[in-house]
């Protein structure tokens, strides 16, 4: 075994997971995986579950070289314990608190995306229940669409509206989890996601989910859903999605690893968002696809533990 890889598995780690929000038991999930493959490489490694009450303490008092992020959600994917962990000059994986926290409001990546050129569905952003569907038509959109709360993840109060009577039970579940919200553009067309780790685009995965919607269900507990990888694309669309997600990645910015949800439509690839901290359950999307080029999870968090100890100066 080469030198360094030895000083790296002296290092102490904690898998941070748990959490306060809506996705705990997704990021429970998350890091019972990352844990049990760092064990499996060799590593010194605790599960640092984060309970939901007082967050903010029990990573102030978080003891170890390298906190290796599995926090999905609320507190952890927005950035918050991110900068505590860099104000502790706590080496950690994954991308930067600001990074983070830009990366969960869909409505500020969606302006960048805009202005970057990067393809987008039409949208518009909603800070209150009254008046939004008299904002969503003066934002020239109609039904089909899609209603999501603007600050969460996998999926969580996402809904697609394909009836106008259904649009009022959408937006009250939208808003039920955030005090902001977006309105999307329905494109029809085939749901993909593609992995970035450390400037490396990974094989795009399409999904075919059961009932023709990537819910928190199809993502966490079907077996049902179908995994294509890599999916099946013409080289030039292949190309064309290679670009986009290193562009995405580059304006966010992002670091280590990072997902890119996209819609293939009839006028091509179109960014639906960015995941900075994409899942690593054992239906998560950017293991299966390391393992295409041959990382299995034991290599893959090895080489995200690795990242993060570099930028700390470590072993």
């Amino acid at each position: 075994m080469p030198e360094a890889d030895s000083r790296l598995k002296t290092l102490g780690l904690a898998v941070v997971c748990g959490g306060p929000g809506a996705e705990r038991e997704v990021s429970l999930a998350s890091g019972g995986c990352a844990c049990d493959a760092l064990l499996e490489g060799g590593f010194r490694v605790e599960k640092a579950i984060v309970p939901p009450e007082a967050p903010e303490q029990f990573i102030e008092a978080l003891n170890c070289d390298v906190a290796v992020m599995m926090l999905h959600g609320e507190f952890g994917e927005d950035g918050h314990a991110q900068r505590i962990l860099e104000r502790r000059s706590l080496p950690f994986t994954g991308s930067s608190s600001e990074v983070c926290a830009l990366s969960m409001d869909k409505d500020a990546c969606k302006r960048l995306f805009a202005r970057s050129d990067i393809p987008t569905p039409r949208w518009v952003l909603l800070d209150k229940a009254a008046g939004a569907e008299k904002a969503i038509a003066e934002a020239g959109l109609d039904i089909p669409l899609v209603v999501k709360p603007n600050g969460r993840g996998s999926s969580v109060g996402v809904s697609i509206v394909r009836k106008r009577r259904d649009l009022p039970a959408a937006l009250e579940l939208a808003f039920g989890l955030d005090g902001r919200i977006l309105a999307e553009e329905f494109v029809e067309g085939r749901e993909l996601t593609v992995g970035w780790l450390d400037g490396r685009i990974l094989p795009v995965i399409e999904l075919v989910p059961d009932d023709g919607f990537y819910d928190y269900q199809a993502k966490y507990i079907s077996d049902k859903t179908i995994y294509l990888c890599p999916a099946e694309l013409p080289d030039d669309v292949e190309a064309d999605i290679s670009l986009i997600v290193r562009k995405t990645a580059e304006i966010i910015p992002v670091r280590d690893l990072a997902r890119v949800d996209i819609i293939l439509g009839r006028d091509g690839p179109r960014v639906l968002e960015i995941n900075v901290l994409p899942g690593f359950t054992t239906h998560s999307l950017v293991p299966l696809a390391a393992r295409r080029v041959g990382l299995e999870m034991p290599a893959l968090c090895e080489k995200l533990v690795e990242m993060a100890a570099r930028r700390g100066g470590l072993p």
